[in-house]
């Protein structure tokens, strides 16, 4: 009987680390705003954003030319579910001109996460 208390309370902590870690930053990426940015004051090229914040990682190229949002590039890997989130995005920005698109549905963090990546690289572009 104890030993089945201690199995029992084991995997209860481990269920309960593991929704803390499921949940973390959730609610801070859901609520950052996405800032526009004046594609008219950025040079042709080819930028580099990055967006980390607890298990959301996005790591992109964004290519520039003649003032329009040519690429969009994913640099990290990801699993099946989230390569088709962020295909979805990439083609939502490009028929846009802008990374203040609608989130995909169900994966609002997710979708701000990587427009975030996008924004950070476009930022880079507008320093040069």
């Amino acid at each position: 009987m104890k030993i089945v208390l201690i199995v029992v309370g084991v995997i209860v902590l481990l269920l309960a680390v593991g929704f803390i870690f499921a949940t973390m930053g959730l609610s801070e990426i859901k609520n950052m705003a996405i800032n526009e940015v004046d594609l008219s004051k950025i040079s042709d090229g080819v930028y580099t954003g990055t967006f980390q914040k607890a298990r959301w990682t996005h790591n992109v190229e964004v290519t520039v030319k003649d003032h329009k949002i040519t690429e969009i590039k994913n640099t990290n890997e990801l699993p099946e579910g989230n390569k088709k989130l962020v295909d979805g995005a990439i083609e939502k920005i490009l028929q846009k001109q802008s990374v203040d698109i609608d989130a995909v549905s169900g994966a609002t963090v997710s979708t701000k996460a990587f427009q975030k990546a996008v924004e950070d690289a476009l930022e880079e572009g507008r320093k040069k």
